[in-house]
């Protein structure tokens, strides 16, 4: 006897069979495709071509985008071909049908939107495919940027049209860029959902870099991570991590499979509550390392404390270990601290010099590793992985002026500058600065040794010769443990290009204005100059008028005619890189004789 159905023919035995049924899972209706996400945005190379490579492994019926595939940001139509060719040399890889959506990397400015439609003639649009409707939208159609995405009213007409248009379809799946349910004035977006809320959709998004999912409006939306774009790939559960995402269209709906390039997961790898968890741990402070200060190059050990504060009303346990070190030694009374809630444990740690012959600059900081864990029974089993470098810092004077400081770029009111940034051998670019207060602002004054220095008014700041100043002005322990998270969402960071209007600045939690700071940055025989005041004000918010520290990090970016490469230097490891030293950067208030 044999079996002939949906293209199976098979030999049936009597008895036994080696089988549990023949209703194959290929009904017509069902489909499987594939989602790609961020690209860009502080890209890592290679990454999303890996991608390409095992979608055509996977070969999925099509691939859709939600945007950020080129870096984009510039109005220099050379460089944006070169852009888009280099990704669609990507895209020709693809063994199947690729959807375009754009990100506010794709469609930043009219001139960017111009190039786009002549590209690929829509910025949104639809199709149907076995009686699902797709809606890819736009969240740049006014090109207001990141974090201010909108549907305007012709966009919005244009969804209308199509829903009323497919008002039978059996799915509706969105696309498009930033989430804008997440986002202050999307303009016509509240509407959109309005209209979806009758209908069975489900909504998928990137521009976040990290993975959500959240159930609302009647259906399920997702914030996807990266394909490639910039990330602290800490693990799935939390949400950062490089993927593709596929969907499989059946009878019930969507069902999803996150394809990490190592690994498979499933749609609920991280969701809005596990998020949430995360990061309310992270944005507690909860551990506050005091660093260890010195005066002396010759110094042999000394203490350094770390504060654990659980301030929820569960317990919290702490597991601390240090990791093997050729320069320092590290003791810790135990490993293992459980905090009751609501409450505070101080711990003390030796650190020592295992080899004295080293200077204060050639000590490798040794890794402290911490995992932090909240133990409720609503909570997930999850640790919380941090990463902390410990070495001996400087205990660096932010002096008073001696004599008034006049902000024209000529650095005739500074003494010395005995504070180096110092690039690779083979860069020619290196910097040397100083710092200094009055009861009105703190100063800053550098100088750049740069003999090929490359600015644009076309491009973004990024893209071209800069020096940036980042300032930190929480206390003490809060400050030496800052991480930079959310474009250093707590710091006050300012960049300026040579002989440019091009200043960036990302004070408190978005790009505000620089009240009050006065800068002037000039180009000199050799390279350039810069002299900043920054008014007191920003740094008494934090610590009031009896302030004590600021935390300082400066850095020079070296952009070359013709080079691939944009090679940064800093004063101090950069506090968002694995590198960051914890403590590191930090200076000591001297106080006026009247104040002793």
């Amino acid at each position: 006897l044999y079996a002939q159905t949906s293209n199976l023919r098979i030999d049936i035995p009597s008895g036994a069979k080696p089988w549990t049924s023949l209703n194959l899972n290929n009904d017509s209706h069902q489909f499987q495709i594939a989602i790609v996400t961020d690209r860009t945005g502080g890209h890592r190379p290679g990454i999303f071509m890996d991608g390409v490579r095992k979608l055509n492994l996977l070969q999925p019926e099509f691939v859709l985008s939600v945007g950020d595939l080129i870096e984009g940001y510039t109005e220099d139509l050379p460089s944006l071909e070169a852009q888009w060719k280099e990704f669609n040399g990507f895209i020709d890889s693809l063994e199947m049908p690729f959807f375009y959506v754009p990100g506010n990397h794709d469609i930043t400015n009219r001139v960017m939107e111009k190039l786009y439609l002549e590209k690929f003639g829509k910025t949104y649009y639809h199709f149907v495919y076995k009686d699902v409707l797709f809606l890819c939208l736009n969240s740049e159609d006014q090109c207001r940027g990141a974090g201010k995405g909108s549907i305007s009213d012709e966009q919005y007409t244009y969804i209308e049209n199509m829903l009323n248009e497919h008002m039978d379809v059996r799915w509706t799946l969105i696309f498009m860029h930033q989430p804008l349910w997440n986002q202050k004035d999307p303009e016509r977006w509240p509407d959109v959902e309005i209209l979806l809320s009758s209908r069975k959709h489900t909504v998928f998004t990137g521009h976040v870099h990290h993975y959500a999912k959240e159930t609302r409006n009647n259906g399920k939306y997702f914030t996807l991570a990266t394909t490639g774009g910039g990330s602290n790939l800490t693990g799935p559960q939390f949400g950062e991590f490089d993927h593709v995402t596929w969907l499989t269209m059946t009878e019930d709906g969507p069902v999803l499979a996150n394809l990490k390039l190592d690994g498979i997961w499933g749609e609920n790898v991280s969701t809005r509550k596990t998020r949430n968890y995360f990061e309310k741990i992270i944005r507690s402070n909860c551990v506050q390392i005091e660093p260890l200060y010195v005066t002396a190059e010759d110094w042999i050990s000394g203490l350094m404390n770390i504060k654990l504060i659980n301030d929820h009303d569960i317990p919290m346990q702490v597991d601390l270990k240090g990791s093997f070190s050729w320069d320092l030694s590290l003791a810790i009374e135990k490993d293992k601290y459980l905090i009751s809630p609501n409450s505070v444990e101080l711990v003390k740690v030796e650190l020592g010099n295992k080899r004295k012959n080293l200077s204060m600059d050639d000590i490798r900081p040794m890794k402290l590793k911490v995992e932090v864990s909240l133990r409720g029974e609503e909570l997930p089993d999850l640790k919380i992985p941090m990463t902390y470098y410990l070495a001996p810092e400087s205990k660096n004077q932010l002096k008073t002026c001696k004599n008034k400081i006049n902000i024209d770029g000529s650095l005739s009111d500074w003494n010395t500058l005995p504070y180096k940034i110092i690039g690779t051998e083979n860069e020619d670019c290196q910097a040397s600065f100083d710092l200094a207060y009055d009861e009105n602002y703190i100063y800053v004054a550098a100088k750049v040794l740069d003999e090929h220095i490359h600015v644009s008014p076309m491009d973004a700041i990024w893209s071209q010769d800069f020096i940036g100043i980042i300032i930190n002005t929480d206390p003490l322990l809060i400050s030496s443990s800052d991480r930079g998270a959310g474009r250093y969402r707590n710091s006050f960071f300012y960049m300026q290009s040579p002989d440019s209007d091009l200043v960036q600045g990302f004070p408190g939690n978005n790009a505000k204005e620089l009240k009050g700071v006065l800068s002037k940055c000039q180009t000199i025989n050799g390279g350039y100059v810069l002299e900043t005041a920054i008014p007191i004000s920003f740094v008494k918010e934090k610590q009031g008028d009896d302030w004590q520290t600021i935390r300082f990090n400066m850095v020079i970016q070296d952009v070359d005619e013709g080079g691939e490469q944009h090679p940064r230097y800093t004063f101090r490891p950069e506090w968002r890189s694995k590198e960051n030293r914890t403590g590191s950067g930090m200076f000591f208030r001297e106080f006026h004789n009247s104040e002793d």
